[in-house]
């Protein structure tokens, strides 16, 4: 066997002759091509193969933008140029080159690589693609960045991109020239495919020909694996390379679910089966202040059977934010807990491991043995509890002999493959929970062999406005920040980084600036983009005392503690990055206000929106961007998606149908997203239609293509609202406006909602609730309303509670505050649409706080009083 060449190592292939495996990006018609100008589009928008002669005639500038010279004299013709040496054509920036069609026409050729000129010869023909523009009275082509090869013309072009960085173009291309005309290779690649898929040639075929009788006239169908291979890289038409890179597309697709299938298969193990009843698991639920919605108690119960089983379990909780999943795992592990069986939890954060084992001690106290807070480097006191830790949980458990019978790992995909396999032995039942939502139909595709229990429904009610504002709606902003706090609720300010940065905007040359003057000049634009720390210090000046930061760099001792002045609202106004996407349960946020929302990608954007009001209730979102005018459709329609709905399962979609999966020859962690081919595009129709075909009646997935469908309807209108407020950016209309309050006894008794109290068990000082603003009430311009949470009881925490295992400091009992009686008519006057809470007027303070304090919230320019 050959040596393997190292580009081909890249991407994974071991063998020289299975290069064939590098599918190419496109194909281009190269049969015919343009000789006559007046043929081709003068408008610059279309590309042709165009087959011009060089002419003597050329025009050559220096870098210094000089007209090259010799003796003297200026150099005008090609041969005489071709005369002169290196040193001459090294100090040459561009070279227009004029060309002529077969009918004598002229048209000049800029380029800005003039060496590759250096041995065309005079009078010779050149074919490329390229477009054809007209100024004034002259005709100018600009050839693409990839040419066809020599080979190609008068045939198929197949194009090999590569992969930047990594593979050139053109070695792929060399290595598939190579070996595209050998027999063996052909041989070695179909008993490839054929051992991948675990079917035979025509089960392959069959499998990925599915649509073959809705096939237009003019594409092929393949009646063996050599033809589908043939037509890859040599095919006789364009129709026939696109069918068959198609098809390879959908090899790979079923290719990486028969790897995940084989990978999640586990053997039946004497000591896997679990003592796990259902009644037990629903009596403890039932022990719980919350009850259950249909989708937590069809998965707990799925769950609990899954642990009885004689084949250790490989789960799956995929869920939208907000839908309950760290229950759903702690009832059945709990369970097993309880009968015997050894349960660790592995959490990618302190915080988010601190918060579940505060959660386990606080809703199961007295009904377990105990939970451990195992800290990296330190050794596990009582092997008899339930293993609370982060990643060094593997290594204290390997250095205790403690293989668990139960293994959670809460926010998965934030774990390597290696973190996550390590605690696994031949009867550990594993079960895994994302909170980045997954459609089922793909949930079914990525983690093939995996039992999925899908959580959609949630068990509270939230009420969430979500807004698109940039520096001119800044105003709105500081006055809902301000307003929320006076309000006695939480706010969240996000900044995508820790430290402030000089940001720069390069402005672009225009297609005309580049072909006719090389000396245009354009403007970049600066800013300072604040991160968290410097924010934190500027709120601090407009709150003072208010303010806390919350960033990846603290130590776990100052996370901790900033969490519990936030919990508190002894800090109510936290500044922080995006190390509270994940897990952060923080009661009672009213506002979160994103800064930069452009730079987060839509499922991160959806995971912060979630740490809103998790508990119930209502609440507003703003993603707050530099400019909207300025920024680009694929973004704009992120953040337009990501206010248009709260369904993460249809933002999932619309972030793989924006984002694509991208190249399979990557480092990924989950070891099964490698395909068969390399340099594939694969698209979620891929797998949906693999999965639609292939599986049997009643399999799970197989009919949840609606999913991407609704995706589709969504994207439609993200577009068309994304138009909209482009028009009302540009026409100077104000794109926020106050939401509309939603009165707390308006809000239906959701399924999983808080278990409502009798008005005779209240306790006698409960705190009034002020009532919610009219969505009328004061002049235009006011600032946002909040709404009102509904209210919920009073959860007391059983008596006779164990400590944890490990540093937690004991919770701090506080006393509910009784608000001051209101003044005689405020009520009425609310209710007349007023909005105030005093007979008398506010005293207008000392001194304002000057609201430019406030990073990205300018002060409000003074207006003279209208006449």
């Amino acid at each position: 066997m050959a040596s393997t060449p190292t580009f081909l190592s890249r991407l994974k292939l071991v063998d020289p002759d299975l290069a064939l495996f590098c599918v190419p990006s496109g194909y281009v018609d190269c049969r015919s091509s343009i000789t006559d100008l007046d043929e081709a589009d003068h408008t610059g928008k279309t590309s042709h193969l165009l087959s011009l002669v060089v002419t003597d005639r050329v025009k050559a500038v220096n870098k210094d933008k000089s007209a090259a010279s010799w003796g003297g004299r200026v150099i005008t013709s090609m041969a005489e140029l071709q005369e002169k040496q290196y040193p001459f054509w090294k100090n040459i920036g561009r070279l227009q080159i004029e060309v002529a069609d077969g009918t004598g026409r002229i048209a000049y050729l800029n380029s800005f690589a003039p060496w590759g000129w250096r041995s065309t010869e005079v009078g010779s023909k050149v074919h490329f693609l390229g477009t054809v523009k007209r100024f004034g009275d002259n005709l100018y082509v600009e050839p693409g960045a990839e040419q066809p090869h020599s080979g190609a013309i008068g045939g198929i072009w197949a194009r090999y991109l590569g992969m930047p960085g990594r593979v050139t173009g053109e070695a792929v291309t060399g290595a598939v020239h190579a070996v595209v005309g050998k027999e063996g290779a052909y041989l070695k690649c179909e008993r490839h495919i054929v051992s991948a898929m675990q079917l035979d040639e025509a089960g392959v075929l069959a499998c990925v020909q599915y649509d073959q009788a809705d096939l237009p006239d003019g594409v092929p169908t393949f009646a063996n694996l050599r033809e589908l291979l043939l037509a890859l890289h040599r095919p006789a038409s364009v129709e026939a390379g696109e069918r068959a890179l198609q098809l390879a597309q959908r090899i790979d697709a079923a290719s990486i679910r028969t790897a995940a299938r084989t990978q999640s298969k586990r053997q039946p193990h004497r000591d896997a089966p679990l003592i796990v009843p259902d009644q037990q698991v629903l009596d403890l639920a039932a022990k719980q202040s919350e009850t259950l919605t249909d989708d937590q108690r069809a998965a707990i119960l799925g769950i609990a059977s899954a642990l009885r089983s004689p084949v250790p379990m490989n789960g799956l909780i995929p869920g939208d934010v907000g839908t309950g999943k760290t229950l759903t795992f702690l009832l059945p592990a709990v369970v097993a807990h309880q009968n015997g069986a050894s349960v660790a939890i592995m959490a990618p954060t302190i915080i988010l491991a601190n918060q579940i084992a505060k959660q386990i001690t606080r809703r199961f106290a007295g009904e377990i043995r105990g939970v451990e807070r195992v800290e990296a480097g330190k050794k596990i006191r009582n092997k008899d509890h339930i293993l609370v830790g982060t990643s060094g949980l593997t290594s204290a458990c390997a250095k205790a002999g403690i293989v668990p019978n139960v293994l959670v790992m809460d926010e998965q995909h934030k774990l390597s493959v290696q973190t996550r396999g390590a605690l696994v032995g031949p009867a550990t039942h594993v079960i895994e929970a994302t909170a980045t939502p997954i459609p089922r139909s793909l949930a079914t595709v990525f983690f093939d062999g995996m039992q999925v229990f899908t959580l959609r429904q949630a068990p509270v009610e939230r009420s969430i406005t979500s807004h698109i504002v940039d520096v001119g709606s800044r105003g709105v902003v500081t006055r809902s920040i301000r307003d929320t706090i006076a309000a006695g609720r939480r706010v969240l300010v996000i900044y995508p980084r820790v430290d402030s940065v000089e940001v720069t905007k390069k402005a672009k040359a225009s297609k005309e600036g580049a072909q006719l003057d090389l000396g245009a000049v354009t403007e970049d634009t600066t800013r300072t983009a604040q991160g968290v720390v410097a924010a934190a210090e500027t709120f601090e000046q407009a709150f003072p005392g208010k303010v806390v930061a919350l960033h990846g760099l603290l130590s776990d001792d100052e996370k901790e503690s900033a969490i519990q002045q936030i919990h508190s609202l002894e800090k109510p106004l936290a500044v922080a990055s995006v190390v509270v996407e994940t897990g952060i349960d923080i009661p009672d946020i009213g506002l979160v206000v994103i800064r930069d929302a452009d730079r987060l990608g839509l499922s991160q954007l959806h995971q912060l929106r979630g740490r809103l009001v998790r508990n119930g209730g209502a609440a507003d979102f703003f993603m707050m961007v530099e400019s909207i005018e300025a920024l680009e459709d694929p973004a704009l329609e992120r953040l337009m998606a990501c206010k248009l709905t709260t369904n993460g399962f249809r933002l999932a979609e619309i972030d793989m149908k924006q984002r694509g999966f991208g190249s399979y020859v990557d480092d990924s962690q989950t070891g099964s997203s490698q395909g068969v081919f390399r340099l594939t595009k694969i698209a979620p129709a891929d797998f949906l239609g693999i999965a639609t075909a292939t599986a049997a009646a009643g399999e799970p997935g197989a009919a949840d293509v609606a999913d991407a469908n609704e995706a589709d309807v969504l994207m439609r209108r993200v577009r068309k609202e994304v138009e909209k407020l482009r028009q009302a950016v540009a026409a100077g209309v104000r794109t926020v406006k106050a939401a509309t309050p939603l009165a707390p006894s308006k809000l239906p008794a959701p399924p999983g909602s808080f278990k409502p109290r009798s008005p005779a068990a209240a306790p006698a000082s409960a705190p009034v609730v002020a009532p919610a603003r009219h969505p009328q009430a004061g002049a235009p311009g006011q600032q946002l309303g909040f709404r009102v949470l509904p209210a919920r009881p009073v959860v007391r925490p059983p008596a006779n509670v164990p400590p944890v295992v490990a540093r937690f400091p004991a919770s701090v009992a506080r006393i509910p505050a009784t608000p001051p009686p209101l003044p005689p008519g405020a009520i009425e006057r609310m209710q007349a649409g007023f909005d105030f809470s005093s007979a008398e007027p506010r005293p207008a303070p000392a001194a304002k706080l000057d609201p430019a304090a406030v990073p990205g919230f300018p002060p409000r320019r003074s207006f003279p009083p209208r006449g």
